[in-house]
């Protein structure tokens, strides 16, 4: 059963795996508004729009949630060159990142945030199986989660159905397209594009059954690895390390003030077990070798 890791310590935010996959699979007509992974800032609307709250209060995704496709007077542009660039025409009020780098906090000093890296999760039991009146979607042996383009009529049902809301509708085609976990790659032993493409190696790719790849070890040996809103119901196969050590907050003295995470914000995301997440990495961090460690500092990060 493939699975994955993102470790949110080592996320830089870089959105080299966002523009990996997009030049991969959904640079094309019609797909625009696609975007199979992304990093989202936390805390933040996400995309599309709000995902996270509405799907906690069972409301549907609106049209306006998601990327509008801009339009621009290229007239101006050709027919006064070196004058500025073209006016759009449609007011943007939204989009991918809209709040990129956006924190919270009372003051600068103690303002926080971290960035979440953002798929289809691969569920075990995925929600939007059963909701397709067509079914067109299917799990493989492997866990990999796809949509049949040539059963999909478009009803959308998975849209809403998909807690996560990682599903998009093509809007030439009428039918849904979601991350397929990059299985032609994997089928030939290498790891999904946005794995391989993290700078930071903040992912893990593996067996999540096979006891020396890395996902089984931080999930399933260490334990330091959880899924996103459990309560959803689905079992995701796309598992975090929640970010417990990020930078204190430091007034303009210089004096330490403690962590900045929302530790409230961060259980509403990763449950309680955030707290045994972070008992576990301090007292590893204090050994003066930890395999622990070994695993999170490792290349390649992935093990097919």
């Amino acid at each position: 059963m493939w699975g994955m890791v993102i470790d949110l310590n080592k996320c830089l935010g870089c959105q080299s795996c966002t523009i990996a996959c997009k030049m991969l699979w959904s640079d094309r007509d019609g797909a625009d508004h696609m975007w199979f992974t992304m990093v989202e800032t936390r805390p933040g609307t996400g995309y599309p729009k709000n995902w996270e709250e509405k799907s906690l209060k069972g409301q549907p995704m609106a049209k306006g949630d998601y990327e509008a496709v801009p339009q621009f007077d290229y007239q101006k542009l050709q027919n006064n060159p070196g004058k500025g660039m073209p006016k759009v025409l449609a007011k943007m009020e939204g989009g991918p990142n809209w709040d990129e780098d956006i924190g919270q906090g009372k003051t600068v000093n103690d303002a926080w945030f971290y960035y979440l890296p953002i798929n289809c999760m691969h569920c075990e039991e995925p929600k939007c199986i059963p909701a397709c009146p067509e079914k067109a979607i299917y799990k493989r042996d492997d866990g990999t989660v796809l949509i049949d383009p040539e059963l999909c009529q478009g009803a959308e049902d998975c849209v809403d159905a998909c807690p996560y809301k990682r599903i998009f509708m093509n809007n030439n085609t009428g039918k849904a397209e979601k991350c397929i976990l990059c299985y032609p790659r994997v089928e030939k032993g290498m790891p999904p594009i946005c794995v391989q493409n993290c700078p930071g190696k903040a992912r893990f790719f593996g067996d999540l059954d096979d006891p020396e790849s890395p996902v089984y070890e931080l999930v399933k040996k260490f334990k330091v690895a959880v899924p996103l809103h459990s309560e959803f119901g689905t079992k995701p196969q796309i598992f975090y390390i929640p970010p417990v050590f990020g930078p204190n907050a430091i007034d303009n003295q210089g004096d330490d003030h403690g962590q900045r995470e929302d530790a409230t914000y961060l259980k509403k995301q990763f449950g309680s077990a955030i707290d045994q997440v972070k008992a576990t990495m301090e007292k590893e961090r204090r050994k003066p070798k930890s395999e622990l460690m070994d695993v999170l500092c490792a290349y390649p990060t992935w093990k097919i």
